[in-house]
């Protein structure tokens, strides 16, 4: 599914990866209150350490992953590493296995889309369609908008999206509708906040073991 956050950003996650979360966080928050109920009679701080990186897990591996499609470009969210790939960069999209943004010879893997069987849909409008001439911000203005109509949620349909934004951006910038990027380097940014959520738990369920 496709999920707006912001006025010019679309989040884009398939649907089994979000069910797949909110059942995990579901069993999650089940196992705690039921260890929380019984902790005066039985405690189990080993058993909550190992509930607790089960759902930090399912949280990394299925909601935090993500393809990002704005103005400036397409941000790849995967698990613990950020890729935001220019629109003056970008070269092709694959999606043989799951879809892959080129930028030159360079390819990046989205985590969060992967290659699905799907029959053939039309997907209305574009991501950063034209405003009216003489607008300077006609790619921003536009990004804000619905990007589709199609509901499922598959490395074909984004790269269908990406595609279509792409040619659109070059002809904003053909016709001067909006500014060429002078910055037109691939960004890759670890993110350690989702290294600490992985670790932190896991570290306790070794010390409680071993202890």
């Amino acid at each position: 599914m496709a999920t707006e956050t912001s006025t010019a950003r679309h989040v884009f996650r398939q649907r089994s990866s979000v069910w797949l979360a909110v059942m995990s966080g579901v069993a999650g928050l089940l196992l705690l209150l039921s260890l929380v109920w019984s902790w005066a009679e039985y405690p189990q701080p080993l058993f909550g350490a190992w509930v607790l990186f089960g759902m930090a897990v399912a949280w990394s591996a299925f909601v935090r992953p993500a393809v990002l499609i704005d103005a400036e470009g397409v941000t790849i969210r995967n698990i613990v590493r950020d890729v935001h790939i220019p629109w003056a960069a970008l070269t092709d999209v694959t999606t043989r296995w799951n879809l892959k943004v080129m930028a030159g010879d360079q390819g990046y893997n989205a985590w969060a889309i992967s290659s699905q069987v799907e029959r053939p849909r039309s997907v209305s409008g574009g991501l950063l369609r034209m405003s009216a001439p003489g607008r300077v911000d006609g790619v921003r203005s536009a990004a804000a908008r619905a990007p589709t109509t199609a509901t499922k949620v598959t490395a074909h349909t984004v790269a269908q999206s990406i595609q279509q934004a792409k040619q659109e951006y070059d002809h904003a910038v053909c016709l001067a509708e909006a500014p060429e990027a002078s910055d037109v380097r691939v960004r890759i940014a670890w993110r350690p906040l989702v290294m600490a959520v992985l670790l932190l738990p896991a570290i306790a369920v070794v010390a409680l073991f071993l202890i």
